[in-house]
């Protein structure tokens, strides 16, 4: 589960580990800091389910923020009938549905990996080339998912690029199985087309600069040396 590191006084706290339905028990009981650990849990989870649905940083932000408002004003409604995770990505799409309609904005964003999720590398062990060619892959990933259409990049993203289970997804979008698995076969297709565009396979296994100049230099270095014996 993707997560954000807690705080310094929550880090150390036994409540750090407490299963969601404890955690909502407590704060509804009082203990309200603890929603933080929610948040923390579920911000990577959220964020690329509203990502799914716009692209505006700030507007990401102010659905972000407003979701979790709703969810903590609407907790006692919580009834452990399904996953806290499926109960927030509801409430999230719902408020990102709402801003769009009060706004008009139709503007939108998603990911592939044929073979599965899309993981993201520990960078810290990279050397120069290797983080280079990741953020272009990363870069190239992120535009092909912003081409999907929205009902398509919602199931790409919570599936492939978070992970969850189809059944999971199938609960969050209000879907049935069988159409969360055509419309994801779809989405990774269209994300092959698209990674095929971006990435101009036609330049692929190109072998000329650098590498061109030596290899002339040395086989013509080569052909001199048999031509003066």
């Amino acid at each position: 589960m993707d997560s954000c590191r807690p705080v310094r006084k929550l880090q150390r706290s036994p409540y750090a580990t407490l299963p969601d339905e404890v955690v909502v028990e407590k704060v509804l009981g009082g203990e309200t800091e603890l929603f933080e650990i929610l948040l923390r849990r579920y911000n990577q989870l959220l964020f690329r389910t509203i990502r799914s649905y716009m692209d505006r940083p700030s507007d990401i932000d102010d659905v972000m923020q407003d979701t979790y408002i709703k969810a903590f004003q609407k907790l006692y409604q919580f009834k452990n009938e399904a996953l806290f995770s499926t109960w927030l990505i509801r409430i999230g799409i719902n408020e990102v549905l709402q801003r769009k309609r009060k706004f008009k904005r139709n503007k939108i964003i998603s990911i592939n990996n044929e073979k599965g999720i899309f993981q993201i590398a520990d960078t810290s062990i990279m050397n120069p080339e290797r983080e280079t060619m990741y953020s272009e892959s990363v870069h190239i990933a992120e535009k092909a998912i912003a081409q999907l259409p929205e009902k398509y990049r919602i199931v790409y993203m919570l599936k492939e690029v978070q992970g969850l289970e189809i059944s999971v997804v199938s609960q969050s979008l209000d879907l049935s199985i069988s159409n969360v698995k055509v419309r994801l076969h779809r989405a990774r297709k269209m994300m092959q087309d698209s990674i095929l565009k971006l990435t101009n396979a036609k330049n692929a296994f190109e072998f000329g600069n650098s590498k061109c100049d030596l290899l002339v230099q040395s086989v013509m270095d080569k052909i001199r040396g048999l031509v003066q014996n």
